[in-house]
């Protein structure tokens, strides 16, 4: 099932700052919508085709929306999930695994699968901010049954970037990290992982 057309996608802001500048040009083209989390209630959540939470989500709201949020994905709606996952919002997931001693070599990425939003982007671009590793995350979030690895990161390549297409319907982009569109030192590169979210959010890519 894909995302129904006319639905919007929503950016959901769980502090009270602005949005994330990466954002601007979808904002402005009425691409992506800000809802406050508080806001976002069940008629919210069936009007949307698409959301992008961010590593300030409150996980024990978003998680008591578990109902809602499969009805959702029931509709073919497409969720892009950023940060430690530690309250599962839908059965098949699982908590954030986080990585062992944090040495340089555990920071490493690798690209396991295409998507999309990664389209073209060398990984190891990824690796550093300001010369500091490990700012693009420190672990992952095992995929479900039937996801898709897309980024590896360490020696043992956990999947800390996955999609996930639901067999009952709709899809989850997982980046077990900080906010994909903070993790670079080059603007352009933010941006551009800001906007392919939320075209794949829009169904507009695969």
């Amino acid at each position: 099932m894909t995302a129904a057309a006319g639905r919007e996608n929503l950016l959901v802001l769980s502090g009270d700052g602005p949005p994330p500048k990466a954002f601007d040009a979808p904002l402005a083209a009425g691409a992506l919508a800000i809802v406050p989390q508080s806001e976002l209630d069940d008629a919210r959540l069936a009007a949307a085709r698409g959301l992008v939470t961010t590593m300030h989500l409150d996980q024990v709201d978003f998680a008591r929306r578990s109902a809602a949020l499969e009805a959702f994905f029931d509709r073919g709606g497409r969720l892009a999930f950023m940060g430690h996952l530690a309250r599962p919002f839908l059965p098949e997931l699982a908590p954030f695994v986080p990585l062992g001693a944090g040495r340089r070599a555990d920071f490493a990425l690798v690209a396991l699968g295409e998507h999309a939003v990664f389209e073209g982007l060398d990984r190891a671009r990824l690796e550093t901010r300001r010369g500091v590793a490990g700012f693009y995350g420190r672990g992952h979030a095992p995929p479900p049954p039937g996801g898709r690895a897309l980024t590896g990161v360490g020696p043992q390549a956990a999947p800390i970037d996955w999609v996930w297409e639901r067999p009952a319907g709709g899809a989850l982009l997982m980046h077990a990290g900080n906010d994909l569109w903070t993790v670079c030192d080059e603007p352009s590169v933010n941006v551009a992982l800001a906007e392919r979210i939320v075209t794949w959010c829009a169904g507009a890519t695969a």
